[in-house]
């Protein structure tokens, strides 16, 4: 903000609701937009090029005031967008994380420069919770299919170490196994899309077991929000619901299924896989870089986890690249906070982020 501005916190002048952030970038910016997560910074209201850029954008801010009785008012309150008018701010801010607050018509900086990762822990037994417990800022969700290869006595103990690790418990995500037959006939119908009584009644076992009053349950391979509304008719109960965004159609459509979510699982492997049509256990480094996501996959992975802190939902990004100072950029340039990995590249991933060294 400008030094008038701090001196004298006046509110601008809004056109719309809500707590809206994103990248801000100017009208030199306007290729930078991608998918919905950017602030547009203006000098002056252009109501034609807002309206054409509408559905890429999460708000805008002009620097010129626009008083209700202007006649540009009515053409500001018919944009599909909220705008902040009468607010003038520093240059620095562009290319940076803003979060404007069009009820209270105030904008905030970008957060600081020492703000990290939190890194959550995916974890299958307790010797791999043990392993990154010291290092990791929470846990990933658990899979159940993990989870029933365990004793009852293991299981046990594993919740014993997470209820006393003082992090959230890690929600358990649903059987995301074939439903049967040769794999061709069996493409797709997996996760969600199995809802035989025997699986859920298992999968209900398991998750009585957790500690939570109130446990998320995540669902796999969602696409369309019937398929949230058939689990849990089929499952009966009140679980609070988590999805994991692993189908082009989920994080496309992720907007219309964040809906009363709890918690998005940005998985990265089976994106990349889905959306390239690339088998993941083939080498290709051209489709899938060992060192970095591919520029598509970064885009979903982007409008996923914008959906997610316009509405003030958690979400972790999964991946099981190597961590590096080009991943670390690649991810807090899209505004990613929160990685899932692997119980072993949490030690990494700490290395890097605590000690900013290059990786070695």
């Amino acid at each position: 903000m400008n030094e008038q501005t701090e001196k004298d916190p006046e509110p601008g002048i809004t056109y719309g609701f809500g707590r809206h952030r994103g990248l801000l970038v100017d009208r030199n910016g306007i290729e930078e937009i991608v998918y919905g997560r950017v602030l547009l910074y203006l000098e002056k209201p252009d109501t034609d090029l807002i309206r054409v850029l509408a559905p890429r954008l999460s708000g805008v801010i002009v620097e010129e005031p626009v008083t209700p009785y202007a006649p540009e008012a009515r053409s500001l309150w018919s944009l599909p967008v909220p705008v902040l008018t009468g607010v003038r701010v520093d240059d620095s801010w562009l290319g940076h994380e803003v979060v404007v607050d069009f009820d209270a018509a105030t904008t905030a900086p970008p957060p600081p420069a020492s703000a990290g990762m939190r890194l959550h822990a995916e974890v299958s037994t307790l010797a791999e919770a043990q392993e990154a417990g010291h290092l990791a800022d929470g846990w990933a969700p658990l899979r159940a299919e993990d989870l029933r290869a365990l004793s009852a006595a293991e299981r046990a103990e594993l919740w014993d170490y997470f209820a006393e690790s003082g992090r959230p418990l890690p929600a358990i995500r649903y059987f995301d196994e074939p439903a049967g037959g040769p794999p061709a006939a069996g493409f797709g119908r997996r996760g969600v899309r199995v809802l035989l009584p025997e699986a859920i009644d298992s999968f209900r076992t398991l998750i009585a077991e957790s500690p939570a009053d109130d446990p998320v349950v995540v669902l796999p391979m969602v696409s369309v929000p019937e398929e949230i509304a058939a689990f849990t008719a089929a499952a009966g109960s009140h679980w609070r619901i988590g999805l994991d965004i692993a189908t082009p159609a989920a994080a496309l459509s992720v907007a219309d299924l964040a809906e009363r979510c709890h918690l998005l699982h940005v998985s990265t492997g089976d994106l990349a896989q889905h959306i390239l049509v690339w088998d993941r256990t083939v080498r290709n480094d051209a489709l899938l870089p060992p060192d970095r996501l591919p520029f598509v996959v970064t885009q979903l992975v982007e409008w996923s986890a914008s959906v997610a802190a316009a509405r003030s939902i958690p979400c972790q990004v999964a991946l099981d690249l190597r961590p590096s100072p080009q991943l670390q950029e690649q991810l807090t340039g899209i505004g990613i906070r929160d990685v899932a990995c692997p119980a072993p590249l949490v030690r990494h991933w700490r290395h890097l982020l605590d000690d900013g060294s290059t990786w070695r």
